[in-house]
């Protein structure tokens, strides 16, 4: 095994990515994880075949887990994911990313690395779930994109819409995550018989993963988490997050004076009542914010996360897509939506002004970078509508945006912030939508 001196076993187990200016300690103790080094080395080598690890390194670390790179004695490699403690629902987390990702690969055909090992509890000689995995194919795009020609940019862009033309080829048949002990998982959609058949014997549906329905003393309470046995409605699924909220209101949330309120914090963030008030409003108008058509509503699963470090090309081509850990199937109209660094909010601009040769150097490189992404977006967009008639309705929905936000707010308005929450209400009766609270 390789040898591991104390003080850098101390930084595999502590987070050391960064720092909070409020909360530091229970923010730190969230993201610390023990574990035997040695024993993790083990299960590697006896994965690889080989007689040693000659080096391991914490290469990644993100809110909810940390990833290693083993080198083996002949200079193979094999990639560990450790889940911090906040990363959600023991067992369940680790069964449902290792589910999803052979569900990428095997069934949407999505270059996903493969999993080679696992363990769903933390009663192992490593002493903590993992995934040991092969290492992502090709080189990370964020190491890349921005020294990337403008032509290969789009090659990539071209990529990243044939993938999303895979995500909601198969619309599962509940809206939860998928691991062993639930429901029967179905598909539909233009599939084969025998695709169909593979999913239902290889996959199941179950309670829902997802953060917000565990966090604090959500974790022990009897809230609404799916899946039911004919299958949970898009309405209910939103429904749910507000009864959820209401529940633990009622108690645990302690209501403190103004003057005792967290830095920064809106007015009213700590009167428990205010949130209760806010989510029966959020309760009478959300059913009829949801799209009339069934297709926009399917359950669909769909990666939140797709930024250049969680992308791998090669040759030109996406090679590789990790970090599925917060994947889970629920609605379309609220799971869609473009690559986060596809993005762009500033006024489109497909070539350069007739001014620009008078420009100075820093406003020629300001209007060079408008163009540049104006033209990434427009491919896009233009690419998606043409291919993903679906997809293209969801990012056109009117309001949608609106609709996401407010669900989004509705989830975590004591946790984060009452304000936006607020807001997004008042939006809705005043502005943006016929329905009246």
């Amino acid at each position: 095994m390789a040898t591991t001196p104390h003080e850098e076993s101390h930084d595999y187990f502590h987070y050391t990515s960064g720092r909070w200016l409020w909360g530091e300690e229970e923010q730190l103790r969230e993201r610390y994880r023990a574990f035997n080094v040695n024993e993790l080395q083990k299960v590697a080598v006896g994965i690889a075949g080989f007689e040693k690890c000659v080096s391991m390194s914490k290469i990644g670390e993100g809110n909810f887990n940390k990833v290693f790179r083993l080198q083996m004695e002949n200079g193979s490699v094999l990639m560990a994911r450790i889940p911090h403690p906040n990363a959600g629902p023991p067992k369940y987390t680790t069964t449902s990313e290792v589910a999803t990702m052979d569900f990428a690969k095997s069934i949407l055909d999505i270059p996903v690395p493969k999993i080679l090992a696992y363990c769903a509890t933390a009663d192992n000689p490593v002493g903590s779930e993992y995934i040991i995995m092969e290492e992502a194919q090709g080189i990370q795009l964020s190491k890349v994109w921005d020294t990337m020609d403008l032509k290969d940019q789009l090659n990539i862009v071209t990529e990243l819409v044939t993938m999303d033309e895979k995500l909601p080829s198969t619309s599962l048949n509940r809206y939860k995550d998928s691991f062993p002990g639930c429901e029967t998982a179905q598909i539909t959609g233009n599939v084969m018989d025998s695709l169909a058949a593979d999913v239902a014997n290889r996959f199941v549906i179950g309670p829902t993963v997802e953060r917000a329905f565990w966090e604090k003393q959500r974790a022990v309470m009897a809230v609404d988490r799916g899946p039911s046995i004919e299958g949970t409605s898009a309405c209910e699924y939103v429904e749910a997050i507000a009864h959820r909220e209401i529940a633990w209101l009622n108690h645990y949330a302690e209501s403190l004076p103004p003057s005792t309120e967290k830095w920064g914090a809106s007015k009213g963030q700590s009167d428990r009542q205010a949130h209760i008030d806010l989510l029966g409003k959020y309760l009478s108008v959300i059913a009829q914010l949801l799209p009339k058509e069934t297709d926009l509503l399917a359950p669909v699963l769909w990666h939140r996360d797709l930024h250049p470090g969680n992308l791998f090309v090669h040759d030109g081509k996406i090679s590789s897509v990790i970090d599925w850990q917060s994947c889970w199937a629920g609605p379309l109209i609220l799971r869609a939506r473009a690559p986060q660094f596809l993005q762009y909010n500033g006024d489109i601009m497909l070539k350069l002004p007739p001014e620009y040769e008078e420009m100075s150097e820093d406003e020629r490189r300001s209007v060079e970078y408008k163009v540049q992404q104006s033209i990434q977006v427009y491919s896009y967009e233009h690419k998606t509508a043409g291919r993903n008639a679906l997809l293209n309705r969801v990012l056109r929905y009117p309001h949608g945006k609106m609709l996401s936000n407010v669900v989004g707010f509705a989830s975590a308005s004591w946790d984060g912030d009452i304000l936006p929450l607020r807001d997004c209400l008042i939006r809705i009766e005043r502005y943006e939508t016929p329905f009246t609270l």
